[in-house]
């Protein structure tokens, strides 16, 4: 099986561009890498100088590496049109589904079809046979901890004796009975599918009857891929307290569902100094004025930054704390990286986490 990194962290600590410079080290040691994002701010296609589109398109990698790298970008409504045609018994039953208004507002706006399909996706490409190694840039974390309950949540819904439930009503008749039963569930299923009529929902769930063996089956392969060994889960964060947090969550989510952690991506951090013993400057025999002050000055900075570096290993301690993960520290490069040259910068201090 292809291996897997995934990359969940949450907004604003450089999980984007994290993603890219572990794409880029991977390439560099001579693997043939795609990378997925399903960030719609599309910063990942910035960074990597590249016109990012739903099907994997080259990035211009530094002469000299022996890897290549492609980036994409998922479009739900896409992969979930090619699930369909993948599992539709015949041509007819295909085309049945995609004339559904219903299935046309589900497949791009129902609540967590975004994420089942990054799944879809992700699997499809590990299974592609062109990658040595699959890396998945995902949204901010909360929305991350939704794609690991996806194929879940979708072999739930399409368990058969819910199914049957829901297209047992096939006429507008049936879905009468129901909403005198229950005229709150009949008015969660219209919101759910915006204005749709109850008739065109029932007509739906029938059309989708035929598929639910293949998306049952698909949910557990995705579940076993997440589950896999060659599969590994980055946690991108800071030693900020308000990232700390988020970062608990997930670690948490992880034990959840019984996925280890791979390890922590601190971005952003500070470095110890010299350690005693290092040469140091020797002080001129005749100090010139202001000599005195300047030393001051700098003992001040030093103690300042020794005074931040422990509150952030204090941070760092709590963040790991009950996890065996690992640990690799990014240090401050005091600008934002926004471009390949940066990231393969990037790259460098990542590579250890990678190889």
């Amino acid at each position: 099986m292809t291996p897997v990194i995934i990359c969940c962290g949450a907004g604003g600590v450089g999980k984007t561009t994290t993603a890219a410079a572990l794409a880029v080290a991977q390439a560099q040691a001579g693997a043939r890498v795609v990378v997925l994002t399903i960030d719609p701010a599309r910063r990942l296609a910035d960074a990597l100088g590249v016109r990012v589109g739903s099907e994997p398109s080259p990035v211009a990698l530094p002469p000299g590496v022996e890897g290549t790298l492609h980036a994409l970008m998922l479009d739900p409504k896409e992969t979930f049109d090619r699930v369909v045609a993948r599992f539709a018994p015949t041509p007819e039953a295909r085309d049945r589904i995609y004339r559904n208004h219903v299935y046309q507002h589900v497949s791009a706006n129902m609540a967590g079809a975004q994420e089942y399909m990054a799944m879809e996706r992700l699997y499809e490409l590990s299974r592609d046979g062109r990658w040595d190694c699959v890396v998945l840039d995902t949204p901010p974390t909360r929305h991350a901890l939704d794609f690991l309950a996806a194929p879940d949540r979708m072999a739930n819904l399409m368990d058969e004796g819910v199914m049957r439930w829901l297209v047992l009503p096939a006429s507008r008749g049936g879905w009468r009975m129901i909403e005198r039963g229950s005229e709150v569930l009949a008015g969660v299923l219209e919101r759910m599918v915006g204005n749709s009529t109850i008739a065109d929902i029932a007509e739906f769930f029938s059309a989708f009857q035929a598929l639910w063996d293949g998306f049952r089956e698909r949910s557990m392969e995705v579940r076993s891929l997440l589950a896999a060994p060659t599969t590994r889960f980055f946690l991108v964060t800071t030693a900020a307290p308000a990232a700390r947090a988020e970062a608990r969550l997930f670690v948490e989510q992880l034990r959840a569902h019984q996925q280890p952690l791979a390890g922590f991506l601190l971005n952003r951090c500070l470095l110890p100094l010299p350690a005693p013993g290092a040469p140091t400057f020797t002080a001129p025999t005749e100090r010139p004025p202001g000599w005195d002050a300047a030393v001051a000055a700098l003992a001040a900075l030093h103690a300042a930054y020794q005074g931040r570096l422990q509150l952030q290993e204090q941070n760092i301690d709590e963040l790991i704390r009950g996890t065996a993960a690992p640990v690799w520290r990014v240090p401050d490069l005091g600008e934002a990286v926004q471009d390949l040259e940066g990231i393969t910068a990037l790259a460098e201090y990542l590579r250890p986490a990678v190889t």
